[in-house]
């Protein structure tokens, strides 16, 4: 990395001998051999290392997937998020050995009961054969921050519903906003809500994905109206601040359901959804009702292109949540669960 000499005062030059080691072009030349805040290297160099020290001892990422990594010749398999491990593992001494090779090259801490993970908080309940999953004072922190008073009635919709035209009439895509665009500290406002909640529709509660898919197609030229959508999704959290997620144990048989919007949104464009769970394979007597069970990820986008009909719409959703599929399905085959 090189620091032009402007940047050193005097102080700073006397105290770390900077003069002398200034080039003919007038930078510092230095060696960085470790971590840098703000080096945008640093991520891929920090896991290009850990992967290095893990494969030492027989740890590898699984392919196609994020942060997933196995043993070649234990089960455990752990999930890598930044610098979080959420292990699985089926005995004591694979579970030792893991912690033994990481506390070879870091400081780490341990967690036994696995209860928290990503800000997530897991309440296990193995008896039953399920775990709750949520994020306790999240909401509640961000409307404080947010300085958001609660509605004086309860507000159960996260966004505003609009009637689909069922065969009756052409259904066109909504009308140009033109009420008044939002000031630059407003704008920042609508940037933090789908910033701050994006992460809890994904991991916690999914029925506000929606809301948040409308206000980000509109958070660079956002309006009042946008501002209207922002404040009824706030009051909809502070209606359920603290939604909750239950996994139920079961055959880790992969199911999707797939849907679309047709336009719905501003341009002509249109929704797609996916409902990604792990259930039970239902049987002949309940083929179309398998028992219900949280999803592990819901998709929420916006289609890129101008679809021409509801069943174009429907045709991008299945692509879509077809490709996704085929990567869960890999990892779920490499977790052991064909």
């Amino acid at each position: 990395m090189r620091i032009h000499s402007k940047y050193f005062d005097n102080e700073f030059r006397k105290l770390y001998d900077i003069t002398p080691k200034i080039a003919d072009d007038n930078y510092v030349y230095c060696e960085i051999q470790r971590g840098m805040y703000g080096l945008k290297q640093a991520a891929i160099l920090a896991y290009e290392q850990l992967g290095e020290r893990l494969n030492k001892h027989g740890y590898y990422p699984i392919c196609n997937s994020n942060g997933l990594w196995k043993h070649e010749t234990r089960p455990t398999i752990f999930a890598l998020c930044v610098d979080d491990f959420a292990v699985k593992y089926f005995n004591d001494d694979d579970a030792d050995h893991l912690i033994n090779t990481l506390k070879q090259y870091y400081p780490i801490s341990l967690d036994r009961e696995g209860k928290n993970y990503c800000g997530l908080t897991l309440h296990w309940n193995y008896k039953e054969g399920y775990v709750d999953v949520d994020m306790p004072q999240y909401v509640s922190k961000k409307l404080h921050n947010y300085q958001h008073e609660s509605p004086a009635q309860p507000q159960y919709a996260p966004h505003k519903w609009n009637q689909p035209a069922y065969g009756r009439k052409t259904q066109f895509a909504p009308e140009p906003d033109k009420t008044k665009l939002l000031a630059p500290k407003e704008k920042k406002f609508i940037q933090s809500v789908v910033g701050a909640f994006l992460y809890y529709g994904r991991a916690i509660d999914p029925t506000i994905l929606p809301a948040l898919n409308d206000i980000s197609t509109q958070q660079s030229q956002p309006t009042q109206k946008t501002m209207e959508k922002a404040k009824m999704l706030l009051d909809y959290m502070s209606t359920y601040p603290n939604a909750r997620m239950r996994y139920v144990a079961g055959t880790m048989q992969l199911m999707v359901d797939s849907d679309a919007a047709y336009l719905v949104l501003p341009g002509a464009k249109s929704r797609i959804a996916g409902h990604f769970m792990l259930g039970t394979k239902p049987n002949v007597h309940n083929e179309h009702k398998p028992p219900h069970n949280a999803p592990i990820l819901v998709e929420c986008k916006t289609i890129k292109n101008v679809v021409c009909s509801a069943a174009e719409a429907e045709t991008a959703g299945l692509f879509y949540n077809g490709q996704t599929a085929k990567t869960i399905r890999g990892i779920l085959n490499c977790m052991g669960h064909p």
